[in-house]
């Protein structure tokens, strides 16, 4: 509702008539001036009153303030001044609604002069009211004789319906953009928990809903809302007054209340305010935002802070200028009664004529003044419209439905702004926002110290609220009020709300980890951006360290230390071997495998330096894969060689006959490579290894190489072990080879470490959480034993012998090993033939070095003549028919008789050459057992 009411009130006319009736003796309060265009007006003069019991009148009206209407008169006669209307004329009945509808229809009967016997009326339209449940009531009455009506403080936004209301409009915004201009200031200060105070009609009503409903839209909510009795008179008001004070006092949280009740209402609770209900921040809707009474004389500092919505005003001077030269004699006042009234009540109080206008000038509303003027400007504006286009000799020359029309269409300049009302009949302007001010707190005359100055300006076209100047914006943020049903939540916090309380009601939450908020009363925390951290509660987020096996850290120098080492022993070891290539211990040790077995290790280790520094994909591709390869040629090749020492010092049989022929040294390395390769190629092309970011500590930004399949990484590890567990199982059947061939523990040991590591590191590697950046650590660990164990146990026992033991590197030392284990050999024969019996049916025989002399032309027998081992050739039990076999050692075979005709030749001729058969079917085959070396080549 707008506070025209208040306006006129504060007329200083405020408090001079409390108590008088609303009508004196001689009749009804009124103002009028005849004209040739008669405007009808409703003013509240009297904003409330009593009813009171009496034998000659059942109910009499007494007024308790009084609101003026000297602003209308005021224009009136400015406009018959003005030359826009030429020679008409406008007049005006002012009658006094005592803000009640009853009278105010009783006034609105005379406008429609109904008892005239008239066809039309005196008056062509009505200025008012100011209360919209009056306007509500007035306005349906003129409807039926469609009677334009226009009001300087109606808001009720139910009046823009032009379907129940065709007639009615208004100078003033509607309370749905009231409603509006509050819920800016409200979410301007963050003020969420607000209470609410109404009265019990049409306009408190509806504002408090509009507010409500523009309020919740920004998640502002009110805690409570009064509704108070909409006259004074009800028996309910008192008790509805106490109420309102207790729940102001209990909700303590609620430092903002809006208020939309009558100038009247606010007066009484204002008095019954306690101290704790006190010091509240008071907005005060248009119904009251200027009725500077309502605190009567007491102190505003006690009531708290007001903040005043009004619409906009104009320039009044013009208007203080006309109270200035106004004649304030009783006597000729006699056509305004209201004035009159007023100026004797004044004076009989002993109030000189100077204080009387004083009263009412300090009593003046720019706002009110300015819808007012407002009124009268549309009407004559729409009568010069109309006569502009006919002759108009009088009111009875324009029709009403002609004037509605033109009111409709109307747009006018003033004070260098265009004025017209909207489809809906509402002046959409907007609202000053004025502040009250105590210039004296402590002063005894209270209301006469409170003034009102404007801070800021909400405007309706663009729905903002700005601020004048920054003094201003300062003068009401200086206010510090904080209304809040919950504490803001400080940056680091989100808010957590309850399904059963309002959104503004909420718990505040610490910020997880790894989450922010960098705001106040957030809603959600933030995610930490990729590779950034934070602490619970934390405003921002922090770049995360990165951490790997950096070649700084001492781990990854020892690593790559030991790395380079093996390197270079590879590299010493394999100039060597190159070097000494044709020596016996370089060709029993495999001779172009060994060098195969040396390039694998080199592989190895410079795997285990791609370990090292920041990973990429592709230093993990490679670093695995390479390992993978080299390893599984370095196993397949120590497999192969020592595969053929075994071959070579089996027994002669059907398997091993078969095992020759399948015997493809380096297509069995170049299988087992195949099939590694055929393993790493397609964990490359389905889930290849890549750089995995990881944060096991909230700080660390763990960067490592990840398998990507395990599935791919386990067969990979597997096949090399199985190739290793082949190796130990053949280190086991060579366990009694000659001592130059023998590299049994050699072997058991390199594969033992491999296997071992390998298994312990299966485990380790899994389960490392907290230490997870050492995880490559560990796996070059491994593979530095793995590869170590080998260069250790099969290269530097041989390089130790051809660098510091070179007697032993030569084919007399290995001769004699051979002979040795030909001794170990027939000895154990024997003890196999007599544990068999003398009907042993199959031959043993064992080839020495005899052959060996036999190659090489040497003849003579070392032993005792008469013995069957003549040439260290054992020949015993053999069948009729024999086939000696030498081919491992030395490509040859020789056929012979039986064992018999063999020993009785030897024993006839006693010679020194032994058998003449067999060593002549020996020296004419010569050519066919050519050997490539004089020691054996595994």
């Amino acid at each position: 509702m707008h506070n025209t009411k208040i306006w006129f009130g504060l007329f200083a006319i405020l408090g001079s008539l409390g108590g008088r009736d609303c009508r004196p003796a001689s009749g009804s309060l009124e103002a009028m001036q005849l004209g040739d265009f008669m405007l009808g007006g409703l003013f509240p003069v009297h904003q409330s009153f009593k009813i009171i019991n009496t034998t000659s009148s059942p109910i009499q009206h007494v007024c308790e303030k009084l609101i003026q209407s000297l602003v209308m008169i005021e224009a009136v006669e400015a406009i018959n001044k003005h030359p826009m209307l030429k020679d008409l004329t406008f007049g005006y009945k002012i009658m006094d609604t005592c803000s009640d509808v009853t009278t105010a229809l009783q006034h609105t009967d005379i406008f429609m002069d109904k008892n005239s016997g008239r066809t039309n009326s005196l008056f062509q339209a009505v200025i008012g009211e100011y209360h919209s449940e009056v306007s509500i009531a007035v306005a349906r009455y003129l409807t039926m004789g469609y009677m334009p009506q226009i009001s300087y403080g109606s808001t009720a936004g139910v009046l823009s319906d032009k379907t129940r209301f065709p007639t009615f409009k208004r100078t003033v915004p509607k309370d749905d953009h009231q409603a509006k201009a509050i819920t800016e200031i409200l979410r301007y200060h963050n003020w969420t928990w607000i209470g609410i105070i109404a009265t019990d009609g049409d306009y408190g009503r509806y504002a408090a809903d509009q507010l409500e409903a523009h309020a919740n839209s920004k998640n502002i909510y009110a805690s409570y809302r009064v509704v108070l009795p909409d006259f004074l008179n009800d028996e309910s008001l008192d008790s509805k007054l106490n109420e309102t004070v207790k729940k102001i006092e209990s909700t303590s949280k609620v430092q903002v209340i809006v208020s939309f009740a009558k100038s009247h209402h606010m007066a009484c609770l204002f008095e019954k305010l306690t101290p704790n209900a006190s010091g509240r921040f008071w907005i005060a809707g248009d119904s009251w935002s200027t009725s500077l009474d309502v605190l009567n004389n007491r102190p505003l500092n006690e009531v708290g802070k007001i903040l005043g919505i009004i619409p906009f005003s104009g320039d009044s001077s013009h208007f203080i200028r006309y109270l200035d030269n106004l004649d304030l004699n009783p006597d000729s006042q006699s056509n305004n009664t209201i004035l009159q009234h007023f100026i004797k009540g004044e004076l009989n109080k002993s109030r000189t004529t100077k204080e009387i206008r004083e009263t009412l000038k300090k009593a003046v509303c720019p706002s009110a003044v300015f819808s007012v003027w407002l009124t009268v400007r549309f009407v004559a504006n729409a009568v010069k419209d109309i006569c502009s286009r006919k002759t108009c000799r009088g009111g009875f020359d324009i029709q009403r439905s002609e004037l509605n029309d033109a009111l409709a269409n109307t747009m006018f300049t003033m004070d260098n702004e265009k004025y017209s009302f909207s489809n809906y009949g509402d002046l959409d302007t907007g609202y000053d926002i004025n502040i009250w001010e105590a210039a004296l707190e402590n002063n005894a005359e209270g209301i006469k110290n409170v003034g009102l100055r404007t801070v800021a300006r909400y405007m309706i076209k663009n729905e903002s609220m700005f601020f004048l100047n920054d003094k201003q914006r300062n003068r009401l943020e200086n206010s510090r009020v904080i209304s809040r049903c919950s504490p803001s939540c400080p940056p680091g916090f989100r808010r957590v709300f309850s399904e059963d309380k309002p959104i503004c009601c909420y718990e505040c939450a610490k910020c997880p980890v790894n989450t922010f908020s960098n705001k106040t009363d957030a809603g959600e925390c933030i995610d930490c951006p990729k590779n950034f951290w934070s602490k619970e509660n934390s405003t921002i987020c922090s770049p995360q360290m990165p951490i790997f096996l950096s070649w700084k850290h001492e781990y990854c120098i020892t690593i790559l230390v030991f790395a380079c080492l093996g390197l270079l022993l590879t590299l010493i070891v394999m100039l060597v071997f190159l070097v000494r290539h044709d020596t016996p211990v370089v060709l029993a040790a495999g001779g172009p495998i060994s060098i195969l077995i040396l390039l694998s290790l080199l592989g190895t280790f410079t795997s285990a330096i791609l370990f090292g520094g920041k990973p990429t994909c592709i230093q993990c591709q490679i670093g695995q894969v390479l390992f993978g390869l080299s390893f599984t040629l370095c196993i397949s090749c120590i497999l192969v060689r020592y595969f053929k020492v075994l071959l070579a010092f089996q027994n002669e049989s059907a398997a091993k006959r078969v095992m020759k022929k399948l015997f493809l040294p380096y297509w069995i390395i170049g299988i087992c490579v195949l099939i590694q390769g055929i393993i790493c190629g397609l964990w490359l092309w389905l889930k290849p290894p890549k750089v995995l970011e990881d944060s096991v500590i909230r700080s660390e930004l763990i960067i490592q190489c990840d398998e990507g399949s395990l599935l791919f990484f386990g067969l990979m590890l597997a096949f090399i072990s199985l190739l290793a567990l082949v190796c130990f199982g053949f280190a086991f059947l060579g366990r009694k080879l000659p001592t130059c061939y023998n590299e049994e523990k050699c072997i058991s040991i390199s594969m033992l470490i491999y296997i071992i590591s390998w298994v312990v590191f299966c485990p380790i590697y899994a389960n490392m959480v907290q230490l997870i950046k050492y995880k490559s650590a560990v796996q070059m660990v491994v593979m530095l034993f793995s590869a170590y164990g080998i260069l250790i146990c099969h290269f530097m026992p041989k390089c130790y012998i051809i660098l510091l033991k070179s007697e032993n590197n030569t084919k007399e030392f290995f001769k004699s090993g051979i002979r040795e284990f030909t001794r170990r050999f027939r000895k154990s024969s024997r003890v196999d033939r007599r544990r068999a019996g003398p009907d042993r049916s199959e031959s043993v025989f064992t080839i020495d070095s005899g052959i060996e002399n036999i190659i090489n032309r040497v003849y003579s027998n070392p032993y005792p003549t008469g013995t069957i081992s003549s040439f260290h050739l054992s020949i015993e039990n053999l069948p009729h028919e024999v086939n000696v076999s030498a081919d491992s050692l030395y490509e040859f075979s020789v056929s012979s008789g039986s064992s018999a005709e063999m020993n009785e030749e030897n024993q006839q001729q006693q010679t020194l050459s032994g058998s003449q058969k067999l060593l002549l079917k020996i020296k004419n085959n010569r050519t066919e057992f050519r050997r490539t070396s004089s020691v054996p080549n595994f």
